[in-house]
This record gives C-alpha cells, sequence and structure tokens, in this order.
C-alpha cells in the first residue's frame, strides 16, 4: 500500500476515534446534567464526523490511482466506508442526547448509556491502531481485531439490558421512541467498528 493512502487512512480512523471520545464526553455531560457541555461536546462529534467524512473522499478519490489489485482496492474502500460510519453513528447518537436531555430517567440508565460509549471508544482505539498497523506483520492486528469483537460483544450485553430496563419506564410514548432510538444507535458504532474489523479479517486472507 502506497504511504499517502496509509497515511489518509491513519489520518480518517483518528478522526474517527476522536468523534467516539467526543460522543463519550457528551453522554457523560448527559449524565451530570451539563446542558452546556452537552450542547459543546454535540457540536464537537458533528464537526469532527464532517471531517471524517473529508478524509473518507480522499481515500476513496486516491484508491483508483494506487497500485493496488482490485479486490485489494475495493477492501480498503469497504474499510473506510464502515469506520466512516462509526463517526456517522456517532454523530446520530449525539444528536438523539439533545432532543433527550430533559427526559427524567433513572441514574443507572444514564450510566449504562455511558459504559456503552465509553466500550465503543476502546473497540474504535483499537481498530485505529490495528489500521495504523496495516504495513505490519498481522499478529498485533488479529489481536485488536479479537479485541473488538469481545468489545461488541459487551455493548450487545448492555443494550440488552438498557432495553429491557427501557420497558419499564413510565414515559409518554414520542419520549420512549426517542430513548429507543438513542439506545440502538449507540450501540450500533461498535457494530461499525466490528464491520469495518471484519474486513481487516479479509486483509489477512
Amino acid at each position: 500500500m502506497s504511504d499517502k493512502i496509509l497515511n489518509l487512512m491513519i489520518a480518517h480512523s483518528q478522526k474517527v476515534l476522536l468523534s467516539v471520545h467526543a460522543l463519550k464526553s457528551a453522554a457523560e455531560a448527559w449524565q451530570q446534567g451539563d446542558r452546556e457541555a452537552l450542547a459543546r461536546f454535540v457540536n464537537e462529534v458533528s464537526n469532527l464526523e464532517k471531517e471524517s467524512d473529508s478524509l473518507r473522499r480522499s481515500v476513496t478519490k486516491e484508491l483508483p490511482h494506487a497500485e493496488l489489485e482490485h479486490p485489494q482496492a475495493e477492501l480498503f474502500r469497504r474499510l473506510v466506508h464502515y469506520t466512516d460510519d462509526v463517526a456517522d453513528t456517532a454523530r446520530r447518537s449525539g444528536r438523539f442526547l439533545l432532543i433527550i436531555q430533559d427526559l427524567l430517567l433513572p441514574t443507572e440508565l444514564k450510566g449504562d448509556l455511558v459504559k456503552m460509549a465509553s466500550l465503543s471508544q476502546a473497540a474504535m482505539a483499537d481498530l485505529a491502531e490495528a489500521i495504523q498497523n496495516l504495513n505490519e506483520p498481522p499478529e498485533r492486528r488479529l489481536e485488536r481485531v479479537a479485541r473488538i469483537s469481545d468489545l461488541e460483544e459487551s455493548v450487545d450485553d448492555i443494550e440488552f439490558e438498557m432495553q429491557r430496563k427501557a420497558n419499564q419506564l413510565q414515559v409518554d410514548n414520542w419520549s420512549s421512541i426517542i430513548f429507543w432510538r438513542l439506545i440502538i444507535t449507540t450501540s450500533r458504532i461498535a457494530d461499525s467498528v466490528e464491520d469495518a474489523a471484519d474486513e481487516l479479517l479479509a486483509y489477512e486472507g
């Protein structure tokens, strides 16, 4: 792989990682009832998502000019696409936090969402490191991919518990729908990380 494409992909994955970190900070602000910090971090997620989109387009534009076999070029295109989905989903999750910020929820449920965001950030950090080492031997990448799978499973477990608890909430239908969408969207972040990690498994052959 050319240094130019690798550097673009590394820059893209780091930008996406920052977006998930900002979402975790937004979730923590939501948990603490800090409206100003929540708005600031959600805006940061949105700006980082736009920057990651620009880098994704740069990778996509550069790939046809690289000296790569078509299957490998397609693999990298999918890898950067799924990685970019992480930032897109983080942005949507942040917007749901803004919509639902005034809903009175049990402290435990808010803490669960923060845990979900934190685990998703850890998964994205592993993905970013794996991409950074694409030109290195595969052992460390495979370790990261395995850990991403474990983290995604932990997020799924939290999602299930949150949905179970959400069924017991005494809230209006609109609030219930938005809260469910917040849960599902936040869980989807780790799913997108795992989708990207699956492309790394294909890269290893």
